[in-house]
Protein backbone atom coordinates (compact mmCIF):
# COMPACT_ATOMS: atom_id res chain seq x y z
CA UNK A 1 0.00 0.00 0.00
CA UNK A 2 2.93 2.40 0.61
CA UNK A 3 4.33 1.70 -2.49
CA UNK A 4 1.05 2.52 -4.24
CA UNK A 5 0.81 6.10 -2.67
CA UNK A 6 4.66 6.89 -3.63
CA UNK A 7 3.65 5.68 -6.60
CA UNK A 8 0.49 7.87 -7.34
CA UNK A 9 2.23 11.00 -5.16
CA UNK A 10 4.61 11.07 -7.94
CA UNK A 11 2.37 10.74 -10.56
CA UNK A 12 -0.24 13.79 -9.22
CA UNK A 13 3.01 16.08 -8.48
CA UNK A 14 3.81 15.92 -12.52
CA UNK A 15 0.47 15.58 -13.90
CA UNK A 16 -0.37 18.56 -11.31
CA UNK A 17 2.71 20.60 -12.94
CA UNK A 18 2.55 19.55 -16.78
CA UNK A 19 -0.72 20.74 -16.21
CA UNK A 20 0.37 24.07 -14.69
CA UNK A 21 3.00 24.08 -17.44
CA UNK A 22 1.10 23.53 -20.22
CA UNK A 23 1.22 26.02 -23.12
CA UNK A 24 -0.94 26.19 -26.40
CA UNK A 25 2.86 25.80 -27.81
CA UNK A 26 3.37 22.54 -26.28
CA UNK A 27 0.36 21.36 -26.66
CA UNK A 28 0.76 21.74 -30.38
CA UNK A 29 4.29 19.82 -30.34
CA UNK A 30 2.94 16.84 -28.71
CA UNK A 31 1.67 15.24 -30.98
CA UNK A 32 4.77 15.53 -33.27
CA UNK A 33 7.07 12.48 -33.33
CA UNK A 34 7.28 9.50 -30.87
CA UNK A 35 8.86 10.41 -27.31
CA UNK A 36 9.73 6.47 -26.25
CA UNK A 37 6.95 5.96 -23.93
CA UNK A 38 3.61 3.98 -24.85
CA UNK A 39 2.02 5.66 -21.79
CA UNK A 40 3.08 9.53 -23.10
CA UNK A 41 2.06 8.41 -26.70
CA UNK A 42 -1.02 6.67 -25.67
CA UNK A 43 -2.33 10.00 -24.10
CA UNK A 44 -1.00 12.13 -26.99
CA UNK A 45 -2.80 10.40 -29.47
CA UNK A 46 -6.25 11.13 -27.34
CA UNK A 47 -5.59 14.81 -25.81
CA UNK A 48 -3.88 15.92 -29.09
CA UNK A 49 -7.29 15.87 -30.76
CA UNK A 50 -8.75 18.22 -27.20
CA UNK A 51 -9.32 21.87 -27.57
CA UNK A 52 -5.90 23.61 -25.06
CA UNK A 53 -7.91 23.89 -22.30
CA UNK A 54 -9.82 20.73 -21.70
CA UNK A 55 -6.09 19.38 -21.89
CA UNK A 56 -4.96 21.19 -19.17
CA UNK A 57 -8.14 20.71 -17.24
CA UNK A 58 -7.82 17.19 -17.55
CA UNK A 59 -4.32 16.80 -16.71
CA UNK A 60 -4.87 19.63 -13.55
CA UNK A 61 -7.66 17.16 -12.30
CA UNK A 62 -5.50 13.86 -13.16
CA UNK A 63 -2.80 15.11 -10.76
CA UNK A 64 -5.40 16.04 -7.90
CA UNK A 65 -7.29 12.77 -7.97
CA UNK A 66 -3.93 11.38 -7.45
CA UNK A 67 -2.96 13.85 -4.88
CA UNK A 68 -6.18 13.15 -3.44
CA UNK A 69 -5.76 9.34 -3.93
CA UNK A 70 -2.61 9.61 -1.35
CA UNK A 71 -4.59 12.19 1.00
CA UNK A 72 -7.11 9.51 1.58
CA UNK A 73 -4.51 7.00 2.22
CA UNK A 74 -2.53 8.49 4.73
CA UNK A 75 -5.55 9.76 6.11
CA UNK A 76 -6.76 6.26 6.28
CA UNK A 77 -3.34 4.43 7.74
CA UNK A 78 -3.69 6.92 10.61
CA UNK A 79 -6.96 5.87 11.93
Amino acid sequence: MESMSIVLLILGIGFLIFGIRHNPKVHDDVGVGGSGSILWDFLALWLDKLPYEVTKIIYIMIGLGCLFVVFLFVINKLS
